[in-house]
């Protein structure tokens, strides 16, 4: 197969390497330097996997195994021919209804994907149905504060809603328990600057700075279903 005919468009709604503004690449790639530190010889599930590059990142960290899922057959195929590789697989899945067995992954990552879900309650649902008991799930999500405080709808014409913090925490609560929220790219409420060499680090939310996103690390409780 041509190599050069292996391509997708930009459109804003998904990273594609090569294609997306740098920062904003580099706000996406630093999501999956952070969930490496925990990888190691997991079975992971990258729920939202879009053009696959952050498997590729993952499995160098020492993942068992991972896949990949996103629901457009466009990106998979993508993922498939420049990620695929015998220690990852890509295919093609709604996040609300998966098609695996319950209790089979160690991590579920999932970045920048529940503001795009309508069934967002129940793609929660389904990484904890997925997850092992005592398995993690990282996930992030645009806070509200910052992208679309004073608005019904978000502003951002891929997402259908957005999180308050203390929402998102709460919907992951009602799953999940042990949970802990990081920020990326601190905003300073006065004048809108962005910090964005911090990487991912302790959640912040003040009278002057917020995280513009919200990072969190939550774990499927070891006993009970």
């Amino acid at each position: 197969m041509d190599a050069n005919r292996i391509d997708i468009e930009f459109t804003g709604e998904r990273v594609v390497p090569g294609k997306t503004f740098p920062e904003v690449y580099r706000e996406h790639i630093d999501r999956y330097i952070f969930a490496g530190e925990f990888v190691k010889g997991k079975y992971v599930l990258d729920m939202a996997c879009g053009t696959g590059y952050g498997i590729g990142h993952v499995v160098e960290r020492g993942a068992r195994r991972a896949i990949g899922a996103d629901i457009s057959i466009q990106a998979v195929q993508y993922a498939n021919h420049w990620y695929g590789s015998d220690k990852t697989t890509f295919l093609c899945s709604d996040g609300a209804r998966l098609p695996f067995c319950s209790d089979v992954f160690d991590i579920i990552m999932s970045f920048e994907t529940i503001e795009h879900v309508y069934e967002y309650e129940m793609l929660v649902s389904e990484f904890h149905r997925v997850l092992k008991k005592g398995g993690m799930l990282i996930c992030s999500t645009p806070n509200k504060r910052i992208f679309s405080p004073n608005e019904d709808r978000p502003s951002n014409r891929f997402h259908v809603r957005e999180f308050w913090p203390v929402e998102f925490e709460q919907l992951l609560r009602n799953h999940f328990c042990d949970i802990t929220l990081y920020g990326q790219c601190d905003v300073t409420l006065a004048d809108n600057s962005v910090e964005r060499d911090k990487g991912i680090h302790q959640f912040i939310d003040n009278e002057f700075t917020s995280s513009g996103y919200v990072v969190a690390v939550a774990r499927k409780a070891k006993g009970g279903s």
